[in-house]
């Protein structure tokens, strides 16, 4: 059986009375004691409020231009520990092994000759050189026979000198008149007969090869008997 019902309709009435009762007497107590306190009405005036004067130090004046404002000090001390290396008084032992030394070989030192060799150059001159020599007779290079019957009814004579240019071949390849007889005709046939029948030995260098040269004379043309 719950508490609320082991109550009797009796004994709550009486608790609901007792409740009601305590709560009148605080009500009134409230009203009377405001009216004996006396409030203050709004229609009064204030004529003064008393304010304590309270005394305040004045600031510090600024600093100087010159004059420096002091850092605070602070002073630090670093501690160090004491540390203690060990050291190794016993250096370390290594094991050491004999090998027979190695022999090197000796290499022989080879030093150039205080002369050198002289380049190779030409080889020496087997002979002489020589120049282009007539093969066949100069005196059948131009003959009486040649002497045309016009040029000695005008009496046309004289000395014509000339000069050659043999090929390696042996034959004359140009003629120069060297010297004139006075006569054109003459002069033309000069070279004109020697370059058609002289035949020369070619000339040759100092190694023996066959090379261009030169050869000179004279023909003296006169009226034969």
């Amino acid at each position: 059986m719950a508490y609320i019902d082991q109550v009797s309709p009796k004994d709550r009435a009486a608790s609901i009375g007792g409740v009601v009762a305590v709560h009148a007497a605080l009500g009134c107590a409230l009203v009377f004691g405001l009216q004996a306190t006396g409030m203050v009405s709004v229609d009064e005036k204030i004529e003064s409020i008393f304010i304590p004067k309270v005394e305040i130090d004045p600031p510090p004046p600024p600093p100087k231009p010159d004059e420096a404002v002091p850092e605070p000090t602070t002073s630090t001390q670093v501690y160090l520990p004491p540390t203690e290396i060990p050291l190794a008084l016993d250096p370390p032992k290594f094991e050491t092994l004999d090998f027979p030394p190695i022999s090197e070989p000796v290499i022989p030192l080879v030093l150039p000759p205080h002369d050198p060799p002289a380049p190779p150059g030409n080889p020496p001159a087997a002979f002489d050189p020589v120049g282009a020599k007539p093969k066949n007779s100069p005196g059948g290079w131009i003959t009486d026979s040649d002497y045309r019957t016009s040029w000695i009814n005008r009496e046309m004579t004289g000395i014509a000198g000339f000069k050659v240019t043999v090929g390696t071949d042996g034959r004359v390849e140009n003629c120069a008149i060297t010297q004139s007889t006075g006569h054109t005709a003459l002069d033309e046939a000069t070279c004109r007969l020697i370059e058609r029948r002289a035949r020369f030995e070619p000339a040759r260098n100092a190694q023996g090869e066959k090379v261009r040269g030169s050869f000179a004379n004279k023909v003296a043309w006169r009226i034969p008997d």
